[in-house]
């Protein structure tokens, strides 16, 4: 059932028919063959926030494709802060924000500058995919350390695991710096503070920096998003932070971003780059962005609201579907991580699960994910994009409830 708050800041969003989504032309939609229903990248199905379209409308009929307007990377800032204020209690200084492209370049430019030259990178499992490729853009070897599961079937730190990989000594150039996803892409959780103290303290106590990716924060259903840079002065002189409006508002394309430092000589360093990586990004997804941040604040908890009942409804129908089916504790993000190694629906001949999202894009003509993309303990999961009306979701599940599912069965579709 939809939240109270959904119903009444519903009226706020719209969704494209399948033929206009198709039309987008986008990574999403042209990945598969036609009749694939895409469930799997990071975008979303919802019509455009209006205060973003009309900023890029804006710009348009201005012709406003140069270099952007003198004061444009203030204003973004200032938008920043702002809204940092209000949704996050976060007091950003606009004066610490550099822009960037995109997310991954902010932790590239981070990383290259502010830890030694070829020491290690921590990168939790499972790993969004292009953080795995963020040791050869900085030349810096990496470690990959799975995270564990809670009491109550949360994903959480393993902070043992975490230690040793911090205080390795295997790299003369030593352990320089950790790539925190908060909230956690692929796997749902928001972090509390008390775990954000947890791992800030111990990163700290190795001399090892914290970069955290908060690209799905204004994304976190029931409760506050917790920036990592805010639980500890510990924590505000240790870590960076990177966001962008690319997933709230879906803008990825627009290629704008922001790092946020909190301690002053990471500010001093940084905005020495200023100028530089600033002039990476986009002058229209600078507009776009400000307008977001400034403007699109209702428009952002209506998409919330909905994406948190989406979730709900499919807590109720995904054992139904696939039984066997093992759910994970989402508290943020419209990415979801469905362990399905224990569904005999998905078996092969030899009794195991391999590559599921492969046998469900084949036999049901639905795409996800393939958890093995997020690195090897995503082996017997799939990711699930359920950023899409309760529609596309419903035919999705249903084309998966009637499909024959066993090896070597063919599709009908």
């Amino acid at each position: 059932m939809a939240s109270s708050r959904e119903s009444s800041l519903s009226f706020l969003l719209s969704f494209p028919d399948l033929d206009t989504l198709r039309a987008r032309r986008t990574m999403k939609w042209t990945a598969f063959e036609p009749d694939v229903l895409p469930l799997w990248v990071a975008e979303t199905d919802f019509d455009t926030c209006p205060a973003v379209a009309a900023a890029v409308q804006d710009a348009v009929d201005r012709e406003y494709f140069g270099y952007p307007e003198v004061g444009g990377a203030t204003a973004l800032a200032e938008a920043l802060a702002a809204f940092s204020a209000e949704r996050h209690g976060w007091a950003v200084d606009p004066a610490s924000v550099v822009i960037v492209p995109d997310v991954v370049k902010g932790i590239i430019v981070a990383i290259d500058n502010l830890t030694a030259a070829n020491s290690t990178i921590i990168i939790p499992l499972p790993a969004y995919p292009p953080f795995q490729k963020v040791p050869a853009a900085t030349r810096r070897p990496a470690t990959y350390v799975p995270m564990a599961t809670g009491d109550n079937g949360e994903a959480v730190f393993d902070l043992e695991a975490l230690e040793r990989a911090f205080a390795a000594t295997d790299n003369p150039n030593g352990v320089g710096s950790f790539i925190l996803c908060n909230p956690f892409n692929p796997l749902g959780r928001a972090f509390t503070a008390e775990e954000l103290v947890e791992v800030s303290e111990l990163a700290a106590r190795y001399n090892v920096r914290v970069i955290s990716d908060e690209i799905h924060a204004p994304l976190v259903f029931s409760g506050n998003h917790v920036p990592t840079a805010t639980v500890s002065d510990t924590a505000a002189a240790n870590t960076v932070t990177v966001t962008a409006t690319s997933k709230g508002w879906n803008t990825a394309g627009l290629k704008c971003a922001q790092i946020i430092t909190t301690n002053k000589e990471d500010a001093r360093e940084l905005g020495r780059l200023s100028n530089l990586v600033t002039g990476e990004a986009s002058t229209v997804g600078l507009a776009a962005a400000t307008a977001a941040y400034r403007d699109g604040r209702q428009w952002l908890q209506a998409e919330v609201d909905y994406l948190e009942a989406n979730w709900r409804h499919l807590e109720a129908r995904l054992p139904e579907v696939l039984p066997g089916i093992v759910l994970p504790v989402q508290e943020a993000t419209f990415l979801a991580w469905l362990d399905v190694s224990g569904v005999d629906r998905l078996r092969g001949e030899d009794g195991t699960v391999t590559a599921p999202a492969k046998r469900l894009r084949q036999l049901a003509r639905v795409g996800f994910n393939e958890g093995t993309d997020f690195g090897p303990t995503g082996a017997g999961f799939i990711r699930l994009n359920f950023g899409t009306s309760r529609e596309i979701i419903d035919a999705a599940l249903d084309r998966i409830a009637t499909a024959d599912l066993r090896e070597g069965a063919a599709c009908e579709a």
